[in-house]
């Protein structure tokens, strides 16, 4: 069963019982309503004392362009365009300069709210011992000449405008609307009247600090640009004389006549030049056609010669004679004599023609030296002009520096003085950047304290925050506390509960016999009558009739839990209840046994007879079998065949033998018993044993194979009236699982 119990709860291990937490909230119900109670009166009474604030917000629109007089370009301005446009406007609504402008004009400085200092105090009776020492006059004589007054005075002064501005600033809200130009500026006070004037008096500041800063900049730009005009008038003034200067000094006009000169008289030799060069080939190649054509006929068909008007004659006048000749040669003979003169006429104009060639081609050579000559003597001009024409150069190149000097000066001084002059016609003309879309009204109601949201949230807080604190001091008790307890921790269900007992008898004194004969104590009696029939369950009569009982450490209850079942069970059955705890007896004590009255120790060391160590109790059927005589060596004693016939011979004469057996974790008896019984049933007082102390014990139990007989909680505290909770029932649950 044991082992079916723990794989129940290893399944469970995982789950949140939360039926075991509202319980636990349930039974502290009354603790965890009293600390909200309290704390939510505290939070009441705490916002009856806080002075109401009031809220009053004014909307104030921020242009993305500003109006110009003219259309000209700022001298000094923002990128409207910017996407951080708006997030800067929205920081100077924020800025000290602001917040000042508006103490300053409304005189917040003298305001009790804003400033601390006036607020009168009566002194007390230290102050007013301190006053009365400063009062005296070799005191006050002392400080009167100290000048170190004036800075304190100072220095307090700027704290106390510090803390106005401070002040000032966590009162003042700006929260721009979400996709629009629009911006929320909302101020609380005390004051609704005030509130509403503050907010729409940053506004204000706002528009007026962006006006005075654009007339500041527009003078400061126009105070920049005269300084500057004056010293481009000069640099102009400076480069035109300049150029006027080398004017004169070369001589000139303008760059026009260097111009006119350099471009005649190169074009006058270049063209020169070239005609020379086309006469001295074209005599050339005449000289040249002479020279290589001797013949009259080679000379007659060159082009150049041919069309020489001499030459022209000449040809006429042999072609005549040959025409002559060839015609009179038809007629007569060679040696007639007009063949004879015809051919003498023919040869006189051939050597004509020798001659003339002879004179003209000399004549062509004298041309052909003479374009020669003409051309030399112009490239050598030309070779003399180079130098001029470079010192012409570097004039024209120095004048058209100077030139570019003045220009530009020129330039940028007519663009200053347009500037200069845009900027003094709009200088008393400024666009504001922003303008009220709605000013801020007087508030009706404080904005806060919410006194009823206080109230609900400090009683939601402090109801979580018990709720919290109970789980969590659960969470951390380490302890068991009662039966749900035990098997939300341990995933086990107990055999079953005892109740504490609430009486001064048992107060200070352990609980005896008595116990089981007193009508006051009937819850306890039913408890142990419940665990009995959950024993009765698991071990049934014809297998089982020994039961060890013991617990982890001392004080848990476990000879309490003894006698009480040993009473039980003798209502129904003939019960012996053995004293096994060697090492501190406490049976025969609680049945009103002296110390020295044999037990258990006298039979197995001195072979007294049961009959004289056996004690019955009157009117029942229970015995009692106590520890009797000290021991040096129980776990000997315990572990010997002796005590084991002993047993054996006991339970043929009783139905049922109880043993209460030592604790579990400082000595090891309860182990040597627990083999013999075949089982322990383990006592666990609650708000004591420790869920780890459990643990180790049923380590133990596991390493020396001893089968838990059943759990059973001590000191439980009881069921309240008319209610029944989960430990009235567990014994049933468990015996019906079992």
């Amino acid at each position: 069963m044991l082992a079916s119990l723990k794989n129940d709860s290893l399944q469970q291990e995982q789950l949140i019982d939360f039926g075991y937490y509202f319980h636990l909230i349930k039974k502290r119900w009354v603790s965890i309503s009293l600390f909200s109670l309290l704390c939510t009166v505290i939070a009441a009474l705490i916002a009856l004392s806080i002075t109401p604030m009031y809220r009053a917000t004014a909307t104030l629109l921020i242009e993305s362009s500003q109006q110009r007089a003219i259309s000209i370009e700022e001298v000094v301005g923002i990128d409207t365009s910017a996407k951080e446009y708006y997030l800067t406007q929205f920081e100077i609504l924020k800025s000290n300069q602001v917040a000042q402008r508006v103490i300053e004009k409304l005189e917040l400085n003298q305001v009790e709210e804003f400033n601390p200092s006036l607020t009168v105090t009566e002194p007390g009776f230290i102050d007013n011992i301190i006053n009365e020492l400063l009062s005296h006059p070799l005191i006050e004589a002392h400080f009167s000449e100290d000048t170190s007054n004036d800075i304190d005075f100072l220095d307090k002064q700027e704290a106390i405008n510090r803390i106005v501005l401070k002040t000032f600033k966590s009162r003042l809200t700006i929260s721009p609307i979400r996709k629009t130009q629009l911006v929320n500026i909302s101020f609380e006070s005390q004051d609704p009247k005030l509130a509403a004037k503050i907010a729409n008096a940053v506004g204000l500041a706002f528009i007026e600090n962006n006006l005075e800063s654009k007339l500041v900049a527009t003078e400061q730009a126009t105070g920049w640009i005269n300084q500057r005009l004056s010293e481009l008038k000069q640099n102009l003034n400076n480069s035109e004389q300049t150029l006027l200067q080398f004017l004169q000094q070369q001589k000139l006009i303008d760059n026009s006549g260097i111009e006119a000169l350099t471009s005649s008289e190169l074009s006058s030799l270049t063209t020169r030049i070239a005609e020379a060069t086309d006469k001295r080939i074209e005599a050339q190649a005449l000289y040249n056609a002479l020279n290589n054509n001797k013949g009259s006929s080679s000379i007659g068909a060159n082009s150049l010669i041919s069309n020489h008007p001499q030459i022209r004659d000449i040809r006429l006048a042999e072609s005549n004679a040959e025409k002559e000749v060839s015609e009179l040669s038809k007629r007569y003979g060679p040696k007639h004599d007009k063949m004879i003169q015809a051919n003498a006429q023919l040869q006189s104009i051939q050597s004509r023609i020798k001659v003339l060639t002879a004179k003209l081609v000399s004549g062509i050579k004298k041309e052909l030296a003479s374009a020669k000559e003409q051309e030399r003597v112009l490239k050598n001009e030309l070779l003399s002009k180079k130098g001029e024409f470079q010192a012409l150069s570097v004039v024209k190149s120095e004048y058209d520096a100077l030139k570019r000097e003045v220009n530009s000066n020129a330039k940028l001084y007519d663009l200053f003085l347009t500037r200069q002059k845009e900027t003094s016609a709009t200088s008393d003309f400024s666009a504001a950047n922003a303008r009220f879309s709605d000013y801020a009204l007087v508030p009706e109601f404080p904005s806060k304290p919410n006194r009823k949201l206080i109230v609900v949230l400090a009683f939601i807080a402090s109801a979580s925050f018990a709720v919290v604190l109970v789980i969590c001091l659960d969470a951390f008790n380490n302890t068991i506390t009662s039966a749900r307890d035990f098997e939300n921790k341990l995933g086990l269900l107990p055999t079953g509960t005892i109740p504490v007992i609430k009486d001064k008898k048992y107060k200070k004194s352990p609980i005896d016999a008595n116990v089981f004969n007193n009508n006051k104590f009937t819850l306890f009696q039913e408890s142990i009558d419940s665990i009995r029939t959950s024993l009765y369950l698991i071990l049934p009569k014809s297998e089982r009739k020994l039961l060890a009982i013991s617990s982890s450490v001392p004080g848990e209850g476990k000879t309490t839990t003894a006698i009480s079942l040993a009473h039980s069970f003798s209502q129904l059955e003939k019960v012996l209840i053995i004293d096994c705890d060697l090492r501190k007896p406490s049976v025969g004590e609680r049945f009103g046994l002296p110390h020295s009255h044999p037990g258990l120790s006298n039979i197995l060391l001195m072979n007294t007879p049961l009959e004289e160590c056996i004690t019955p109790v009157n009117n029942s059927n229970l015995d009692v079998l106590s520890a009797g005589m000290f021991t040096p060596n129980p776990q000997e004693l315990l572990s010997s065949a002796a005590f084991e016939q002993l047993i054996v011979d006991l339970t043929n004469k009783y139905d049922r033998i109880i043993l209460d057996t030592p604790p579990i974790l400082p000595v090891k008896d309860a182990f040597i018993v627990g083999k013999l019984t075949q089982g322990i049933l383990l006592v666990v007082k609650v708000n004591s044993t420790s869920k780890s102390v459990y643990k180790h014990t049923m380590t133990l139990f596991t390493k020396h194979q001893i089968t838990i007989d059943g759990v059973v909680l001590n000191r439980v505290l009881p069921p309240k009236k008319g209610t029944h909770t989960y430990s009235e029932y567990s014994q049933y649950a468990h015996a019906n699982k079992g």
